[in-house]
Order: structure tokens, then C-alpha cells, then sequence
């Protein structure tokens, strides 16, 4: 009963997703533009970029215990495609600010801190930051930056139909580019954060998050921990068997291509290869018995090609990751705390204050933090 709810849940979100992808207007073929990809590593490919200049920080709200922020910079991302550099700077300038909602308990300005990357096609949900990402703060003692991925929020391009249009679709230039960008400026955050004392720094992410999250321990070792919700690497097959992807098929099909000339291109690319950069112990995958669009069996070859990390299943598919929050978070918590990040931030010293840490003070000319009620988690975290 519990496998065919959760197969009908995936292939409703699916169908309604395509609904949207329907009235999306047709990609530009940009196969021939791939060859400026070849030749990279993929470490080269996602660079460890100069820390960020600037980082503004302007206050949303706070309460008792938590103090949430808005952080925004300068995306280090730098095009290889000289072409898509150019669409990239006329068409998408909203994309080249990386955003990232910040809270932070008030009463432990020592605790590590947890990047966390949403799912694709996701707007900002007022629920998420007033309930679960506060709620999570608690449950895992730590801090937690959102981060949003290229065309998503703040960074949905003018014209954009809904979030996460461009990052994933048959102009394959287009994706890979978001992927590097999504890798590059996570890479930035998390040394961000550490120079100004706010680490160690893991990371976690659900679905296209997670699949982030996952590339970016590949290429970042300063990643404290990385735990992936409901994703894997096996990009040729999410392309194959995710029904979220009936369109990026059909269209990539028109260009002469399918999921195994993707497979060819990535392995040559090396990203079919892709190893941790961190000990296997810091790796935790958390994913549904019966997910629909990022199958299971996936993730268990990755996890034997990875050599057995941490995992962790949930009763359910993709969708209902959310509906059986509880469950993931505890492993997360176990998990997190067998690996004494408390312990380690201690030893690290005083915290660098940030600007606006003690008052929420704003920038000139800009309102005060607002006063919020305590967010109401119990029903999710209890």
C-alpha cells in the first residue's frame, strides 16, 4: 500500500511539473559548444574561487532564539563557454548574486554551521524559513545558511516562467554551467563562513540539493560533513527514468542526443567518476524506499563505488521526503554528533563578530530586524 502511494505521489508531482515545462519555449541547441568543456578536470571545472569582496548583510527577522539574516555576494562563477558568457551577462544578470538566508541561536554564537541546499524548481517558502529551517537549526545544533541555486529566488531571471527554468534543461551548455555555479559558489560560502569563524561547515541537500551537495564533496575537502536527501550522481539515468524530465528527453532527442551520449560526454568529462574529497566517515545518503525519480538502486551503486558510507532509507518516495522528516533528521543528528563538531568549533577560538550579529543592526538607511514569534515547529520536530 505504502509503495503505490508513494509511486502515485511522484508521478503526480511529475506530471504537474510538466505542465509547467510545457509552456516553457523551446531550448537553443548548444551541443556544438561543448567542446570548450573538454580538456577540464572536473576540479578545475569547480574551482576553490577567491572569498567574496563584499557580502552584504541586511536583517529579516528574530526572535528569542534565533536571529535569521539575508547574506548576498558577488557569484565567482566565471563561464568557460565564451558564447554562454555572453547570454549569461545580457539575460540572467539577477543569477550573478549568490543569496543565502542565515540563521543563527543567539545563545551559541560557537556552533557549527549547515549549508543547505533546496530541491529544483522550488520557490521560497515562508513555511521553510519560519518553521523547518529553524526547526532544523534546533533539532542539529547548528546554524543554518540557505543558499538559493542559480535561477532560483532572488536569482530567478526576468522572464522566467517558474523557479529553476533554466537549470535544468536540454540547452546543455546552460546546465552545465549551472552545475559549476551551484559548485563554485557553495565553495565561496563555505569559505566564507569558516574566515569569519562561523565553521566547521557541512553541507545537506534534498533532491537537485542533494545531487549538489553531493558534486560538491567531490571537490571541496574542507566540507566538514555532506549529507544527501533523496539524490545521486548518475546523471544519464535521472535523464533516462526521471518523469520530471519528459521534456529535457524530448527535446535533447531533436538534437540527436540521448541519455547514453549524455553518459559518454560526462564519463569524458569525468564526472561518471566522481570520488569524495572528504573521509567516507563525514558522508551521510538519506534516501525513500520507493522514490520514483531518483531511484534507489542508484544510490545504492553509488554507495558501494564510494565504498560504503553512511546511509541511511526512509518508508516512502520522493515527494513524502518531507512527510517523513522526522525520521531523516534523527539520523542526521546521530550522525552529526558522532563526528564531535562541537568539540572541534570550541577549539577553534572566539568568533569573528559579522556586522550585524549583536543587533541585527541594518545597513545605513535600511529597516530593523522585525520582531517574529517564536516559530511554531512542534508539529514537524516534536
Amino acid at each position: 500500500m505504502g509503495h503505490r502511494i508513494s509511486r502515485l505521489l511522484d508521478e503526480t508531482a511529475s506530471t504537474l511539473a510538466g505542465v509547467l515545462h510545457r509552456r516553457s519555449p523551446p531550448n537553443p541547441n548548444t551541443l556544438h559548444q561543448l567542446e570548450q568543456f573538454h580538456g577540464h578536470t572536473p576540479a578545475e571545472l569547480m574551482p576553490e574561487p577567491r572569498l567574496p569582496e563584499r557580502v552584504d548583510i541586511r536583517p529579516r527577522w528574530r526572535n528569542a532564539e534565533f536571529l535569521c539574516e539575508d547574506l548576498s555576494f558577488a557569484s565567482p562563477h566565471e563561464p568557460i563557454s565564451d558564447h554562454f558568457r555572453r547570454r549569461h551577462e545580457a539575460e540572467y544578470q539577477a543569477n550573478a548574486t549568490v543569496h543565502v538566508q542565515w540563521i543563527r541561536h543567539l545563545a551559541r554564537p560557537e556552533l557549527p554551521t549547515l549549508i543547505y541546499l533546496h530541491s529544483w524548481m522550488q520557490p521560497d517558502f515562508k513555511w521553510e524559513e519560519r518553521n523547518m529551517l529553524p526547526g532544523l537549526a534546533r533539532k542539529l545544533g547548528m546554524h543554518v545558511a540557505r543558499m538559493q541555486l542559480p535561477y532560483h529566488g532572488k536569482r530567478r531571471p526576468k522572464g522566467s516562467l517558474f523557479h529553476g527554468e533554466y537549470f535544468w534543461t536540454a540547452d546543455l551548455v546552460r546546465t552545465i554551467e549551472a552545475i559549476r555555479q551551484t559548485v563554485v559558489d557553495a565553495r565561496a560560502l563555505i569559505g566564507w563562513l569558516d574566515s569569519t569563524g562561523q565553521g566547521p561547515v557541512g553541507m545537506s541537500g534534498a533532491s537537485l540539493g542533494g545531487m549538489m551537495t553531493l558534486t560538491t564533496a567531490c571537490v571541496e575537502p574542507k566540507l566538514a560533513f555532506a549529507i544527501s536527501i533523496a539524490a545521486h550522481l548518475d546523471l544519464p539515468s535521472v535523464m533516462l527514468e526521471a518523469s520530471l524530465l519528459t521534456r529535457f528527453r524530448r527535446e535533447l532527442a531533436t538534437f540527436g542526443w540521448g541519455p547514453e551520449h549524455v553518459g559518454d560526454y560526462l564519463r569524458e568529462l569525468g564526472f561518471q567518476e566522481l570520488k569524495p574529497a572528504i573521509p567516507k566517515d563525514r558522508i551521510l545518503l538519506i534516501a525513500g524506499k520507493y522514490d520514483r525519480i531518483l531511484r534507489p538502486e542508484r544510490l545504492k551503486a553509488l554507495w558501494t563505488r564510494w565504498e560504503e558510507p553512511h546511509l541511511a532509507w526512509f518508508e516512502g518516495g520522493h515527494v513524502e521526503m518531507f512527510r517523513y522528516l522526522r525520521g531523516p533528521v534523527r539520523e542526521m543528528r546521530t550522525f552529526i554528533d558522532g563526528l564531535g563538531l562541537d568539540a572541534n568549533a570550541a577549539s577553534q577560538g572566539p568568533v569573528v563578530r559579522v556586522a550585524s550579529d549583536a543587533a541585527a543592526r541594518p545597513a545605513s538607511g535600511e529597516p530593523g530586524a522585525v520582531q517574529a514569534p517564536d516559530p511554531d515547529t512542534k508539529s514537524l520536530w516534536a
